[in-house]
This record gives C-alpha cells, structure tokens and sequence, in this order.
C-alpha cells in the first residue's frame, strides 16, 4: 500500500506536536535525575518508598533459632485499633479544661453551636503521605456528636470570604525568614457574611484561638514587623489583637454563654479572658477533633493538666528578660556573625520562679516586693478541673531506707465517671550556706505523680508514688562543686497543682489567707522527711550511682560574666536583658519593644553587646576543650584486614569484647567517611562488615517514614495526659510501627524545656519542668527500645531557642551561658533520666569458640542514641563539646551508644573533627558535600577519635532491630534502589518515546518516491 503524503500544514502541526511532548520527557527526564541523584533527595525518596535491602540467609539453618527478635504486638486490623486508643487517649486525657463557670460543659446533645475564628476551620497545606489518616474537621466531629453546627458561618470561613483569613505559617523554610501575621476577619467582615448574622441566633459561640510557631523561628515578643495598627504592634503573638478582642467583646456582650477552645502549643497569655465575664468555659487543646467534640457533649471527662504556668504577662517572666534577637558587636562596634543568650534565672524556670517568690512573699523574706500572685499566674503549673470533684484522704509517706513510697485515697465526689492526677511536690531547706554559696531552692519541685484510672460516682482507689531521697540533692557548683544534701525538714505534698502544693506546705508553717495567702492549705498532705544528718552531705550524691564516676563541674565555661536571680534578693538580683537596644537595627527575629524611631513610635531592635577579640577567637575555633593534645596519640592505623567476621556476629557481645577491635581493623578509611559525615536519616551499608543501612526517621509525633504514617498528636499534649503508662504505650506502638516500616533509629523523644512560651518548639517539647519532661520521655524511649529502636533522645542540650539556633545561612551556633546547677538541674536532668531509664532484652544467636550455635540473650540500656544540638555552650558548639559529650555524657552517665548531629547539611560550624573529638561519632547529612570535612586515615588522631565513633555506631546497630532475622551466616544484601528504578525506567522509556518521535519526524519529512514519481508522469 502506497502511503499518502502529508500536507505541509499537518506535517508542521504534527511536528510542533511531537517538539512538545519531546520536551515534557526531556524536562521530566532531567527532573527524575535531579530529584534522585541528588544524595539527599534520594536516600529520603528511598526511605519513603522503601529500600528493598534483603538478608540472605540460604547459608545458614533458621529453622533452629528464632529470629525474629522484635516482635509486633499487634498486625492489620489490631494495629489500626492500637493507633486509634492511643491517638485518641492522648486527645481525651491530655485536652484540659481550665475554666467551667455555671457547669456550661458538657453541652446538651443538639445544642446549636457557631464557631469563630478563622482558625475553626482547617488551614490549607500539609502534606498527606500513605498511612496518614485524613484529619476530621471540627464541623463534622462536633456534628457527628450530636450537636447542630452553624453551617454559614462555616461556609464563610471555609469557602467565602473568611478563607482569605487565617494565621500565617510562622517559621518560613524552617527559619529563613517568618510571618506571623494573625490575620483573623475582621467582626464587620464576619457580619456581613452571606447569612452569617441571621444564622447566629439561638446558637452559642466557640471562640477557637490559635497561635502557630514552628522549627527556626521563635513567637515573636512583639508583633511590630507583623501587625498593621500601631496598637498591635506593641502586643506579643501570645496575646489577642485588637481584631481578636472586638469579635471576642461581641460575643461576650451579645450571648450569654461563650466556650473559648485553646489550640496552641504554648501557655498563652489567658488574663484577658476575664474582661469577658460570659467566656464560661476554657478548653485546651491541640488537637480539635472526633475526641475534644466527645470532650464538649460530656462522652469524655477531660483530664489533663497544664505543663506549664500560665502566666497573665509572658513577658515578665525572670526567663523572658534574656529571650529573643541578642547579637555580638567587635570592638569596632560593628555586628559579628554571632548571637547570644544568657540564661539569667538561674533555676527560676516557670513555677518554680512564681511559686517561690510567691512563697517568700507570704514568709517576708528575700526582698519579694509587693509580689501579688493573682495578678501574676493565671493558671499553675499542674492545674485542670474536671465534670466531678475528687477529695484525697489517708495521705502518707513510708521510708525504707533511702526510699520512699507516698499513698493517697482518691475518691470521686461528683456526679459523673473521671479520673484524677496527684503530684507529689518537695521542698527542701533554704539554709544560710544556700545563699552563702548562691545555691538556688525552689519553694516547690514536682518529684512524684500518678493518674487514677477512670472512678465511678463514689469510687475510691489508692496512688502509690515512689519516690527517693536522691530527688532531694541539690547542685553546689561554687563551693563544693557537686550534689550536696543538706541537714533540715523536707516537706513531701501532695498537690493538685504546684500552688496548692505551695499552700499546703504554708498551712505547716502556720500560714493562711491572713498572711498574704491566695487560699489556705492543707496540711494533711503534707509529711516531713528529715535525713538525719547533722552536717552538709558532700559525699553521698557526689558519685553517679550507676558508673560510681565522680561527679565535678563540667560547664564553669559557659558561666559567663553575668550575675543570676537569686530568691535571697528578688529585687536586687532580678535579671536585667544582657544587651542593649541597637537603634541601627531593626530586629527581623520578633524582639519585643525596646525603643522608639526617629518619629518617636515604639520600635524593637537587635540587642546587642561588645566582645573582646580574644573571645571572638574562641567562638571562631574550633576547639573541642578536649584536654588531650592530638600530637600525643601514636595509634597506628589499621584497615581492611581480612578477619571474617560480620557485625551480626557481634550482636550480644558486650562493648569491651575483644572482638569488636577485629571487626573494626576491617573497616575501609571510605568507611570512616561515609558514616562520619553522611549519617543523615540513615547510616549507610558498610561492605566491609556486612553492615546493612540503618534507617532512621524523623519526627517526634510519628514515624513519617518508615513505619506507617500515622502521625499523633504533639508530645506537649503527651506531656499534658500526666500519665507515664500513656507516655511507654506511645513509645511502644511507634516501636511496632517501626517493625512493620523497617525503621531501626527514632530522631525523638525531644525533650528541651519550655524556658518561655515564646520557642518555636515547645509542642515538640514536653514541658517547663525538668521531672515530668523526663518522665514523658524516659518512658515514650522505653517502649520504643524495646522494640528494638535506637531513640535519638535531642536535643542535646540546653537548647531552648529557635531563633539563630544555627542552622540556616549566616547563622553560627547561638552561645547559651548558665550556671552549672540549672544546667544540671533543669536542663540535663530529661537527658539524664533517660539515659538511666533502666535495660531492654536483646535475643540473639551466640556463636561458641567451636562455631557452635545457640539462642541466648542479654540487655542493653534502652536509651541507645543520643542528637546534639545546634547552640554552643559558652564558646563551644555542644556536638563538640568535650566536657558535656565525653566527661558528663560517656564518662560521668556511661552512655556508649550513637551521638549524632543534629541537621548539618548547613551548619557550616559543626566541623566533623571537632565532633569525634569531643567524643561523638556521625554528622546528619544527607549530602555528601555538607561533609566539609575528608577523614585523613594516615593521622593517628583522627583514626583513634574515627575507630571509637565507628565502634559505638556500629554497637548500636548491632544491637537494634536492623538484626531482625540475621544469625551467624546471614548476609545483608543491599538491592537496587527503587529510586533507582525509577530513574533508569524514566531514562530507557523516556529514551526510546524520543528516539521514535525523532524517527517519525525524520520520515514525515522524508522524500515520498512514489508520490515523486507520479509527480513526474504527470
């Protein structure tokens, strides 16, 4: 068959067709190879689609053994329903309820309810990944419980003109820049919604407020770069602006009952709730959905309880003096690279500054003022009502020993099914050698709790809390330079909240509302401890009980020059911003307001001060502060030796077997680099052992690789359950999902201190107190363990800042400076009770010295990993800090287990050498050119500081689950990536679709001669 020819028309029409779908493939061709030769992108892209690494095991005979080490507590449809109770456990038992005038919750079933806010209904954005549950709106949770939503207003905010509104994003790209705007709709703009004004009769408002922050960026102390009206400039971001207070004051005058619904993850300033007497009701919670509309109609007794103190002025706290934008100027007076934050309170983080001086107060000591407590707290650290009452009786505490068990009857008094929280509180003497010394006491310290379980009308049952007497030590960094315990009374409370824990301990001491009290105590739950000593203790507490190391100072470095807030004076010591306004520069990180511009209004500026040269050096080095001179060690390198053996043959060796030397003369110097300086969501395979990628992942509320998807509510509403079963049950189901993902390393718990409601990251941290923070995490790192993950507990440490943390470009580190007793007692102390949270089982084949094999186990500490953080401590970057990594973390706590970095594919300070100097073994990076830093295998320093960081990663590999269904024998395969997969097939079909339209535009064009020999008979 003759072809015919083609018009001219239709060829250039075919031809600019084909040019076109040419250059799509061409495009997506480039962009695969973009997106998956990119390191980074594709170990992520592998993590999330799956790796595809297998274990042979065709040489050895699994039938005998049991290999599967970790198993899964629940599969399919068991698992969907363990996610679902905890997910909806922490929602329920963590949603608090801070204010409930007239009994106005729980509300009748169909009741008509209006929320406000454009912060009721979902933000847009937010990536959905497999296994994430699609979020349920407030709307249809509330409905689905029975009550009757006003659909306009919801229209009005969803799709009309209210879903212009809404709050910025915060954190921008992870602190490159910010937008804090609050942009809620204005009440006239509300109003004149298609129906909405009609649609408000009959119903009763839920005012919904929100506050967003996130990673990079701090809440601003004041909205002057964020807010239009010269009123709100002025205000911080954890108050209500002036458009927030004219919808708030409408509702307030025009219905008589308003609920106010709290999203956010920080205690936000509350007092002005009280301008609007009919805001009868306060609920708070993060997560607003099926649980807290369960919450609202009465299913569900809220029983959570605050973290933090809710104070009436965040910006009066002895912390916030020292919070936000402080920068070093040279001796020119010009601005360094460097920022700075002094930690002036000392141990005066949140209750323990407004209980203590509150105490003083009533006591007339220590120079308080005319401290007023009700004007100050607007709810305490620890506080929450519920639908019914409790009454605690038959209080008492019993020692045997050095230990202590405290018992209370709880009894429900009410109407309705609750459960209810106990505290138990210490205070300890404030003696004369205390402020002789500048040792600090707090007038209450949570050391002790426990949660009943659910109590019907009239039941009762008995908490049983433990305690020991090492909780009563104190840190004396100037004299004896270690924990002292001292003579005297020590009152054991039991409190339901910090400030009653206060009251109750005055009412011993003869006090009552007569004295300056806010309400009188009980002094039935109060019982004495008294250590019968007759002098100071200096011996006791001053080794660690589980090395028997001898417990110094370590960070007189990071002292600073400054002086600390002490309780002896809290006037003349009262901490004082350690920096002054720079009128050149306007502040781009949410100072509050510290001056006025040239036209006089109110402006917030960097603060800075003055540097000397020789400490400008210091944050310019390098220095690890590791005493040892690296000239001085002489180890001779060994690589790549012969010596058979593969690291699942290691597991269940102790660290110290002689083993592991032989296992490590096989590593490669390529070895070295690769898991030094490219560790990042995964260290990777070493042939030379056998050692299969380690697959670690990201983030604190779920495995958002690696596991299955399902993301949970924030750890501050962990945190906010005061339930450490809840905390182990968490932990123990994101170990599950680990097994059926192949996560093997858990970047989280995290567990800073909320040193201010202002950080950016306090939903991802647990709370302002060191004890109940250790707790949630200790305890959320042992259920994980014992599934086999490693948990990057981060970030290590007193890391309590976002903005300039170091991590962005031009940002180097922030140099945070404490005294040695609140760095001990408030912000090491999560790391530490999670470092001794106590031993998981490890099951594993052992291989006799005659090659025999049998099934054997042992155990290893649960917390196996350890994430440094971003900020220096004084001068030094804490992941290479050789006194915080090797002397207090390996050496004074006996951790042996993996020290990573956090991000350092841009902290162009987080040099490597510094990092495996100080101790610490692996960079997160996921590329390779963020490694600035080639491992030289010739120089004896750096081999021995390599071999030991490579001993300790590969010891904790060994003992994780990366070894589920390995014995002796087995080989780790590493497969051809599904990445890559995906790269070759897009190149070899995107390849031969352009090779054919080439072809087909080569033979449209092609000379027809048949057509050209008619042409010519013609």
């Amino acid at each position: 068959m003759k072809r015919k020819a083609l018009s001219k028309k239709r060829k250039v029409v075919s031809t600019v067709a084909s040019g076109i779908v040419a250059v799509l493939i061409a495009a997506t061709m480039v962009a695969v190879n973009i997106l998956v030769v990119d390191p980074q992108n594709s170990r992520m892209a592998d993590n999330f689609v799956g790796r595809g690494d297998y274990i042979d095991n065709k040489g050895v005979k699994t039938a005998d053994f049991d290999l599967d080490y970790y198993k899964q507590d629940y599969e399919g449809d068991a698992l969907v329903a363990e996610q679902d109770r905890i997910d909806a456990e922490i929602v329920e038992q963590g949603t608090i309820l801070l204010k409930n005038e007239s009994n106005l919750l729980p509300l009748q079933a169909g009741t008509s309810v209006s929320l406000f806010s454009a912060n009721s209904v979902p933000q847009s954005g937010g990536l959905m990944l497999p296994g994430m549950v699609p979020p349920t709106d407030l709307k249809t949770a509330l409905s689905n419980a029975g009550f009757s939503v006003n659909d306009a207003l919801w229209t009005f905010y969803a799709e009309g003109d209210g879903s212009e509104c809404g709050l910025a994003e915060g954190s921008i790209g992870y602190g490159d820049d910010e937008d804090f705007a609050i942009n809620e709709c204005s009440l006239d703009r509300v109003l004149a919604g298609k129906g909405v004004k009609e649609s408000l009769e009959g119903t009763l408002p839920i005012y919904v407020f929100d506050r967003v922050a996130g990673e990079g960026r701090d809440m601003p102390r004041s909205m002057y770069n964020h807010a239009e009206s010269a009123e709100d400039k002025v205000r911080s971001y954890v108050e209500p602006d002036s458009t927030e207070l004219e919808i708030l004051s409408y509702l307030n005058d025009n219905f008589d009952n308003v609920i106010l619904l709290v999203k956010a993850n920080a205690a936000i300033e509350l007092d002005w709730v009280d301008q609007f007497p009919n805001i009868r009701s306060v609920v708070v919670s993060q997560r607003t959905r099926e649980q807290v509309a369960s919450v609202l109609s009465g299913a569900v007794n809220p029983s959570g309880r605050t973290v933090d103190t809710y104070a009436a002025d965040a910006a009066n706290s002895p912390a916030a003096q020292n919070f936000g934008s402080y920068q070093y100027v040279d001796s020119a007076g010009e601005l360094t690279k460097y920022n700075y934050v002094t930690y002036a309170e000392g141990i005066y983080v949140g209750y323990r500054y407004y209980e203590t001086r509150y105490e003083d107060f009533v006591l007339g000591q220590g120079n308080a003022g005319d401290f007023d407590y009700a004007s100050e707290v607007v709810y305490p650290f620890g506080y929450g009502i519920s639908y019914t009452s409790f009454d605690w009786t038959d209080y008492d505490v019993n020692w045997e020993g050095k230990k202590a068990t405290a018992h209370v009857t709880v009894t429900n008094t009410g109407d309705v099914p609750g459960r209810d929280v106990v505290g138990i509180y210490m205070q300890s003497p404030y003696t004369d050698y205390d402020v002789a010394n500048r040792i600090e006491k707090s007038a209450v310290s949570l050391i002790g709790m426990g949660k009943t379980p659910e109590l019907a009308p009239g039941e009762s049952t008995t908490v049983s809390i433990e305690i020991d007497e090492s909780q009563l030590k104190s840190y004396d960094s100037l004299n004896t330079g270690t924990y002292i315990l001292e003579p005297g009374d020590y009152y054991l409370t039991a409190g339901i909240n910090a400030h009653e824990a206060v009251n109750n301990i005055l009412a011993v001491k003869g006090k009552t509302v007569a004295d300056g009290m806010t309400s009188n105590g009980d002094a039935a739950l109060v019982s004495l401890y008294n250590p019968k000593i007759s002098e100071i203790d200096a011996t006791t507490y001053a080794v660690d009980p589980v090395t028997g190391t001898s417990i110094k100072n370590l960070f007189d470095d990071a002292r600073g020059d400054g002086e600390f807030l002490s309780r002896s004076d809290w006037m003349g010591t009262w901490p004082v911003p350690d920096g002054e306004p720079d009128e050149r520069h306007i502040s781009e990180w949410g100072n509050e307001i510290n001056g006025t511009n040239a036209d006089g209004t109110p402006a917030s500026f960097t603060r800075v001060k003055k540097i000397s040269d020789e400490d400008l050096a210091k944050l310019d080095s390098f220095d690890s502060l590791n005493p040892t001179d690296p000239s001085s060690i002489t180890d001779t390198p060994v690589y790549g030796q012969k010596n058979g053996l593969t690291l699942i043959e290691l597991r269940g060796l102790d660290f110290d077997d002689p083993k592991w030397d032989q296992l490590l003369d096989q590593l490669t110097p390529e070895d070295y680099q690769d898991i030094i300086t490219w560790s990042g969501y995964g260290t990777p395979f070493l042939d030379s052992v056998n050692k299969p990628f380690g697959l670690d992942a990201d983030t604190a509320s779920g495995l958002i690789y690696g596991g299955t998807g399902r993301m949970y509510p924030s750890p501050m509403m962990l945190a906010q359950t005061w339930n450490d079963e809840l905390a182990y049950d968490y932990g123990k189901l994101i170990g599950n999902e680990s097994l059926v993902g192949g996560a093997n390393g858990w970047y989280a718990p995290a567990m800073n201190i909320h040193r201010t409601p202002f950080s950016g990251r306090n939903g991802e941290y647990y709370s302002e107190d060191a004890w109940l923070s250790g707790v949630v995490g200790s305890k959320s790192a042992l259920g994980a363990s014992e599934k086999g993950m490693y948990t990057f507990i981060k970030h290590f440490a007193i890391n309590e800042q976002e903005n300039h943390r170091g991590d962005r470009a031009g940002q180097f580190g922030l140099a945070t400076w404490s005294n040695e007793q609140a760095i001990r007692e408030i912000y090491l102390m999560p790391f530490e009770m999670s470092i001794k949270a106590g031993d998981v089982k490890v099951d594993y084949v052992a291989q006799g010295e005659d090659g025999t094999l049998s099934q054997a186990n042992t155990t290893v500490r649960a917390s196996q990993a350890v994430m440094t953080a971003f900020n220096r401590l004084g001068f030094t970057w804490t992941g290479g800090h050789y006194p915080l990594i090797t002397e207090l973390l390996r050496d004074e706590w006996g951790f042996n287990g993996f020290i990573i970095t956090d991000n350092a594919n841009t902290g162009v300070f987080m040099d490597a050498y510094q990092m495996i100097e100080s101790g610490a073994d692996a960079k997160l990076t996921a590329l390779r050119e963020s490694a600035r830093y080639e491992f030289d295998k010739d120089n004896p320093a750096e081999y021995k500081y390599g071999r030991d960081a490579m001993h300790r990663v590969l010891y904790t590999m060994a003992h994780s689950n990366a070894m589920n269904g390995a014995m002796p024998g087995s080989v780790f395969v590493e497969a051809f990536k599904t990445t890559d997969m995906i790269r070759l097939g897009v190149n070899i079909g995107g390849s031969l679709i352009l090779l054919l339209l080439v072809g087909f535009t080569v033979r449209r064009f092609w000379p027809n001669k048949a057509v050209q020999t008619q042409e010519v008979s013609a």
